[in-house]
């Protein structure tokens, strides 16, 4: 049985809380990694909107890189939220998710290429840079934000198991 697809309007309200998230947590670096890889991963992709997931992630990227002080604003987070959005989007079409074990591990994975396609493509926008310990906040969280997102966007009726 294939899970509902999220209502488009709730996702949409919950990636907008998500990007002011990332501005207001800009005194808080780890908090803020968190709310950038939750818009970016979780909340800009769906099955079939591709562009709308390119708009929230590059939104997401752009927020990220204006809040912070000491990071290069040159568009390499932007690109890089992009390319893994567009991912996700392919992968929600390609293999609809059923399980919430899945869905944790596909956010696990997009994580980690994040990561790394943030970081290399900051390091080609402005050279070496710091990496920081946002993505292990991100990571460490993931199954807190994870679970609560699947909650929020494809429910759990009557307490099954999804």
């Amino acid at each position: 049985m294939s899970r509902p697809v999220a209502q488009s309007s709730r996702q949409d309200l919950l990636a907008a809380a998500a990007l002011g998230l990332v501005f207001l947590c800009a005194p808080f670096p780890r908090l803020q990694a968190v709310f950038h890889v939750m818009l970016v991963l979780a909340l800009a992709p769906r099955a079939g909107a591709p562009l709308r997931a390119a708009l929230w992630a590059a939104a997401g990227g752009w927020a990220l890189e204006g809040a912070a002080r000491l990071y290069p604003h040159l568009g390499g987070t932007p690109w890089a939220d992009m390319t893994v959005a567009l991912l996700a989007v392919w992968m929600a079409g390609r293999w609809p998710l059923e399980h919430l074990k899945g869905w944790l591990a596909r956010l696990a994975a997009l994580l980690l290429l994040h990561t790394l396609l943030v970081h290399g493509a900051v390091r080609l926008a402005a050279g070496p840079h710091p990496w920081g310990s946002g993505w292990g906040w991100a990571l460490l969280s993931l199954p807190l934000w994870g679970w609560a997102l699947w909650r929020l966007l494809y429910g759990d009726t009557a307490g099954r198991r999804p």
